[in-house]
Order: structure tokens, then sequence, then C-alpha cells
């Protein structure tokens, strides 16, 4: 059963049309007005979802059933009015639905759909019950969490493979020993996965670099893999073939080399400096926060002075 509505709003005419389902789940359809009014508060985790959800099919004129269309090309069995009960806000999808729920717009409207488009709004959000006493959180802070690029983490972290390992001869045990090398020069928090391309791709220049400073190659390596995320030798190459097709001078390697070996030399100096910074930082707030030694106080046992006995009827001693 279709119903058409036609609503003049001054000289603008807006056409709504609604589809009544045969379980009685009504939903909006292609030419809906988003006449929607503003949240007066913090909007529901499900609400800004399907919100959006309305608002991106709306704008892509597509209906219920071209999003369950494609889902069913994902091998999905969303039905058309359980489609429409996610979007109305009658239903909450899981944390599966949810995370495949951009595929399947996008296949349905003809362009990508990502997380953020789901999570847009400046408003309060409430993970939680609605009724309940949870706070809600910036809807700008939850989409750039959900949306965040991978987290970075240290080869020192704890659960990394060389984390715990002291000494031996197989090649862990040497990888360990470079580690240890890197947390000494300061180059701690360098991502593992950079440090290991940077390595990969070493060569003369970086044990050339490294006896010029005095340190060992490893340092020079981990130390390009922070600056550009690959190695020294890499980089340079990058940079010499960077302007082939320019018309401006093409660089001169000895120039190249020069402004890369300084990067290199300032990025050691830059992360000793830090590491001396810390530990001084640590000793000063160990240095405030000994206790002194409780010195015992001496006390003086009194000695007890000899009185002779009084009579009653003698006169007292002076």
């Amino acid at each position: 059963m279709t119903h058409r509505g036609v609503t003049l709003r001054g000289q603008v005419a807006t056409i709504s049309v609604a589809i009544v389902s045969a379980d009685g789940i009504t939903g909006p359809e292609i030419g809906e007005a988003l006449d929607e009014p503003a949240p007066a508060g913090p909007i529901a985790l499900r609400d800004l979802i399907s919100r959006n959800m309305r608002r991106m099919r709306i704008d892509a004129a597509a209906n219920y059933e071209d999003v369950s269309r494609a889902a069913r090309r994902y091998g999905l069995t969303w039905t058309t009015q359980w489609v429409a009960a996610v979007e109305r806000g009658q239903r909450a999808t899981t944390a599966e639905q949810l995370v495949v729920l951009p595929l399947v717009l996008a296949e349905a409207f003809g362009h990508r759909v990502g997380l953020a488009d789901l999570l847009l709004g400046d408003d309060p959000v409430l993970i939680g019950p609605v009724n309940g006493e949870t706070a809600p959180v910036s809807g700008v802070y939850l989409r750039e969490m959900v949306t965040a690029s991978p987290y970075r983490r240290p080869f020192s972290a704890p659960g990394t493979p060389f984390a715990g390992v002291e000494s031996g001869d197989g090649a862990l045990a040497r990888a360990a020993t470079k580690m240890r090398e890197i947390s000494k020069a300061g180059l701690g928090d360098i991502d593992i996965r950079a440090l290991a391309m940077a390595e990969e791709g070493a060569g003369d220049l970086e044990d050339k670099l490294a006896r010029k400073l005095g340190v060992a190659p490893i340092i020079v390596i981990a130390a390009a893999a922070s600056l550009w995320r690959r190695s020294l030798t890499e980089e340079r190459q990058a940079q010499l073939t960077a302007d082939t097709f320019s018309d401006q001078p093409h660089p001169k390697p000895a120039v190249v080399m020069r402004k890369l070996a300084a990067d290199v030399s300032d990025r050691i100096e830059q992360a000793a400096a830090r590491l001396a910074a810390q530990a001084a930082q640590t000793e000063l707030e160990q240095a405030n926060t000994t206790e002194l030694p409780v010195v015992p106080a001496v006390v003086t046992p009194e000695v007890p002075r000899h009185r002779p006995p009084i009579s009653l009827f003698s006169p007292e001693p002076a």
C-alpha cells in the first residue's frame, strides 16, 4: 500500500512517499524530505547511525530494496524490513553488521561509504543505555577514534618479539642486542615495522656515516627509519630520482648526501638530549621523593636524687 502526500511550504512543494510493508514497518522512500529536528541533547549511537544512513540513502536516490540487494551480493540475508528497522532506529546492528554496513551501502549507493560517514555529527553521543547514567562522548572524538590509523607499537613494548630477550647466540638474541643499543641512544620509540624495512634497505652509506659519527650502524638505520620510515640509502635514491622530469636543476648527489647526513646526525643528537633530560628528570623526582632517615631522639635517663628521710619531730633539712 502506497500513500502519497503533498505539503506546500510557501512556494516550495515537498512530495513524500511512504511504503507500508506487510509487517507494518513504515519507511520513507525516494523523494522524502529531510525535515527531522536536530536533537536537543546527546544522541544515542543507534540513532546517530540510523540518521546518517537515512541521509545518505536519500541523497543517493536509493531505496530499501537497493540496500537489501547489495547485501545479498555479500551473502547477507538483510531483508527490506530489517534495513528499514535499522534506518529508523528500531533495531541495533551487531559489531559484525556495523563493520560490513559501509561495504553494503557503498554497493547500493554507488560511491564510497566509510564508518566515519555513519558517525558524522558533532552532537554528544551516548554509548550505553539512553536512560542510564553513562556520560556522553564527543561525536568528533568518537569518529576520530573509530577511524584512526593503527597504533605504532614501539619495539620495546611488552609483548614484542624482542621483549625479555637478554642474551644468546641466536638471531633473536642478536636482534635484541641491537634493540638495546637503540634504546640507549634514545630511539626506543621507533616503530618496529619501519625499523625492519629500513634495516632491509640499508647499505654501505649507513656504515660510512656510522663510522663518521662514531655510532653503531643500527643507530643510523634507526634514525633514518624515524625520519623517513625507510633507510638512508633508499631516501637518497628517492630524492635523486624525484625530479627527473622537472624543469628545476637536477640535485647533485653530494649535496643531497650532506643534507641527509645532517638530518640523521641531528636526529641522533636530539634523541640523546631527550634521553639525558628524561634521566635528569627521573633522578630529580627520585631525590624529591626520597624520605630522610628518622634519627631516634636521645633520651638521657633521669638519675634519682637521694633524699634523707624526714621526721615529723626533726627540722627539715635545707
